[in-house]
């Protein structure tokens, strides 16, 4: 497992919250991933990025909606009605976005999700395998053609180049570059 090498922090506390009493069964399912993978979710969103998790609670709401990451105002959305397989992987998807706010300045014609991409699959490996990433991967690619180009363009680069780009993304931020597992990293 990668553990990130900065301060520790009290792992983030997410709180699911069904949007309606039919869906506690769907919130109940997102806690389980949580109380299960949580640690190992942060412990590898900050490995791969090199930033300590920014906020230290997040809310969820369990909707049968879209799922989105919500903003600094606005509760994470989960959709109720996934696969369990497709929870963990939204879960992460969506607390990736959120992780990644702290970046404010961005690659010039690289988009959220480009940027996401960069870490998603190998913080998905980590946690879940090789495997249940490449799946995952397919899965969101089927969402429709602006997430299949974004993961395509990912895809298409080599572990080196993800790397550069991220420390690139990173330095013009501010933060410290070449840190551990960076997002290419297979090991």
């Amino acid at each position: 497992m990668l553990l990130f090498a900065g301060g520790v922090q009290a792992q983030p506390t997410v709180d699911f919250i069904p949007s309606n009493a039919a869906l506690n069964y769907a919130a109940r399912a997102y806690r389980a991933i949580w109380e299960e993978d949580g640690e190992r979710i942060v412990a590898a969103l900050e490995a791969r990025t090199c930033l300590q998790f920014p906020e230290s609670s997040v809310t969820a709401s369990v909707a049968d909606a879209v799922s989105h990451s919500g903003g600094p105002d606005h509760p994470m959305r989960l959709r109720a009605s996934y696969r369990t397989e497709v929870k963990k992987s939204t879960l992460v998807h969506e607390l990736g976005h959120r992780h990644l706010w702290q970046l404010v300045e961005r690659l010039d014609g690289i988009d959220g999700h480009m940027t996401l991409y960069l870490v998603l699959d190998r913080v998905w490996a980590d946690v879940w395998g090789e495997e249940f990433a490449a799946n995952q991967v397919r899965n969101e690619a089927d969402w429709g053609t602006d997430y299949a180009a974004a993961w395509a363009w990912a895809r298409s680069l080599d572990p080196q180049e993800r790397t550069r780009l991220w420390n690139r993304l990173l330095a013009m931020n501010g933060f410290a570059t070449g840190c551990g597992h960076l997002p290419g990293d297979t090991e």
